[in-house]
């Protein structure tokens, strides 16, 4: 892989206090020193910040004030991918980027008669290994009833388990069985494959955060050992991730050219490029309106070079990538600093998203799109 031109590495100054913080960080990120612009705002933010202190007759909880400030400041650039994060929003945002969980590792939708079905269980996680299954129904928890909990309430429960506890759960038959299960923290990799009917190989990405690429690339190999004949990537909901990851697989799987393109703010290219190692099979990728950014690319590059159809529903759009600068306190900005452009120098969030080559709606019941790809592939 051949990257052109270098990535400045950008770091925010250190200040001292917390509103220190949020005067000197947006100073630097939103006006040139010295301006007028930039003058008349910190001027205004000192003011406010005196009359509060001097006049309001209540009690002022600055951390609260200035993270206020500084989530205003972000949000009224009208921009959805850009936004502040206070410290522990931003903790939390550090462990989903490494692909790491807490909890027992499964999602849950209510159901009307009460308790909640398992939607999905994460590789590697305690609820994995505890032998827990997709359309479960759980119901009961530590020897306590969840039937008529909400899903926060759910989750707060299970976050204060101390080690291992039972699981009550109704099987799809209306059975009920019980689980030893116990939270943790663990690593869940984002890639998930099997093999289908016919040598279909299906690659489930559902996020393009640490490991994605390293783990898309170990299942391909273990596929094509066990005679694969096409491949299915389904980044259907995948938020995207890293760049790095998409580069990597990418390189992986077109031939040599150009495979991405970022624009900065004066213009200026980041060109990223494959070798000509790539793979030489029939491929479809699945999209959803609920697949973007880096997902987004993944799919558009396949179809690009005519190496994927692309099917399912239009893709939400997002063609612009983010700095996280993280500040003093702990807290962080995540800031939309650079467009992105396909191999074709497509701009995504100007097309509006990518359109599939076969559009096809999901069904109520099984998997319309997988099978469209699949019928597509044979």
């Amino acid at each position: 892989m051949k990257k052109q031109y270098s990535l400045l590495t950008l770091t925010l100054t250190a200040v001292a206090t917390a509103l220190a913080t949020l005067l000197a960080v947006f100073t630097i990120g939103f006006f040139r020193f010295g301006g007028s612009e930039g003058t008349a705002f910190l001027s205004k933010l000192d003011l406010l910040r005196r009359l509060a202190e001097a006049e309001y007759v209540g009690q002022v909880d600055w951390d609260t004030v200035t993270d206020s400030a500084c989530r205003g400041i972000i949000d009224a650039l009208d921009d959805r991918w850009s936004y502040y994060m206070t410290a522990g929003e931003y903790a939390d945002y550090q462990q989903r980027a490494s692909n790491i969980a807490s909890g027992i590792g499964v999602t849950v939708t209510a159901r009307d008669e009460g308790g909640f079905v398992i939607v999905t269980v994460a590789n590697g996680s305690p609820a994995e290994a505890a032998g827990v299954e997709p359309g479960q129904v759980i119901v009961s928890l530590g020897g306590q009833d969840v039937t008529a909990m909400d899903a926060a309430q759910l989750r707060e429960l299970i976050m204060s388990q101390p080690g291992s506890f039972e699981l009550g759960l109704l099987d799809a038959g209306g059975e009920a069985l019980s689980v030893t299960v116990h939270t943790d923290t663990f690593y869940s990799s984002p890639v998930s494959f099997e093999m289908l009917e016919g040598d279909v190989g299906y690659i489930r990405i559902a996020n393009f955060e640490e490991g994605a690429a390293e783990n898309a690339v170990s299942a391909l190999e273990t596929l094509q050992e066990q005679g694969m004949r096409a491949l299915v990537f389904d980044v259907r909901s995948n938020p995207g991730g890293r760049l790095s990851e998409l580069i990597d697989l990418l390189d992986r799987l077109l031939p040599e050219g150009d495979v991405f393109i970022s624009v900065g703010r004066d213009g200026e290219e980041e060109i990223y490029s494959s070798d000509a190692e790539c793979i030489e099979l029939p491929m479809a990728v699945l999209i959803n309106e609920k697949t973007y950014s880096a997902a987004e690319f993944f799919a558009a590059a396949l179809s690009e070079y005519d190496r994927a159809a692309v099917i399912g529903a239009p893709s939400t759009g997002k063609g612009r990538s983010q700095v996280t600068f993280e500040l003093s306190d702990g807290s962080a900005v995540h800031l939309s600093t650079r467009r992105y452009l396909t191999p074709k120098r497509v701009d995504l969030s100007e097309q509006g998203g990518l359109t599939p080559d076969i559009v096809v709606e999901q069904s109520a019941e099984g998997d319309a799109q997988l099978d469209a790809a699949l019928k597509y592939l044979s």
